[in-house]
């Protein structure tokens, strides 16, 4: 058996275009990997393969998790924290995987997602992506305990750090019937963010400072992602709620 293997355990690969992909996963043996391929190994609750199988993919899985800007690295973030540690625990453990990813992926927050510059010129779709991420790790079992320290991070950090944590104070405000957290997470988990986030700024005026400064940021030029009426649009829903 070669090195990377995807046995498809759950047999939602049997079409021929579908087995064609499969095959061109497995081929390129780790290296090269691409948003789409890797969500196909590790999809939600019908995974390319077995725990054992998936794990020699965590590599490639580590580095698209440190490059938030991909598309698929939000959706794959919730699907492994939703589902997948949950659903493979009892196997993962038994492979002394579990804690060993759950400690990566604390790594990666603390050294990927929450430092991050302001790049005018880039636009901030990535800065919506990481907030959305780090809400996520601060709802679930693993990350909940982090809250304080994590926003207490966000509130001395730069621009960037600024903004995401304005982007988490305005989802939770969210009234949309699909949670902000991911649709896989269990019920409760934002309303039970959403209380410790309240209560770490009940007598803090960190999130008017973060506002304020927002408002002297150089806005990044209109660009194809949407990036500039998001900025405007967080300006304007701040200045409702604060």
């Amino acid at each position: 058996m070669p090195g990377f293997y995807l046995s498809d355990p759950n047999k939602d690969f049997t079409p021929p275009e579908s087995q064609e992909l499969l095959r061109n996963i497995i081929a390129k043996q780790g290296v090269g990997l691409t948003g789409y391929e890797l969500c196909c190994v590790f999809n939600g609750h019908l995974p390319a393969g077995t725990p054992a199988e998936c794990c020699a993919y965590l590599r490639p899985l580590y580095q698209l998790f440190r490059t938030p800007q991909d598309d698929y690295a939000r959706q794959l973030w919730e699907d492994i924290i939703w589902i997948w540690l949950e659903r493979e625990r009892e196997e993962l453990i038994a492979l002394n995987q579990h804690e060993r990813i759950i400690d990566e992926l604390r790594r990666i927050v603390h050294d990927t997602l929450i430092p991050s510059p302001w790049l005018p010129e880039c636009g901030a779709a990535e800065l919506f992506t990481r907030a959305h991420m780090l809400m996520a790790w601060m709802a679930s079992a693993w990350g909940q305990h982090e809250t304080e320290n994590i926003l207490n991070t966000l509130c001395s950090s730069n621009e960037a750090g600024q903004i995401i944590l304005l982007i988490l104070f305005i989802e939770t405000k969210s009234s949309s019937p699909y949670s902000p957290v991911g649709t896989s997470a269990p019920s409760g988990a934002f309303a039970a963010f959403v209380e410790r986030f309240e209560k770490h700024f009940h007598e803090s005026s960190a999130l008017y400072d973060a506002f304020f400064r927002l408002t002297d940021l150089p806005m990044p030029a209109n660009d194809a992602s949407g990036s500039t009426l998001e900025l405007k649009s967080l300006q304007e829903e701040c200045s409702w709620y604060l």
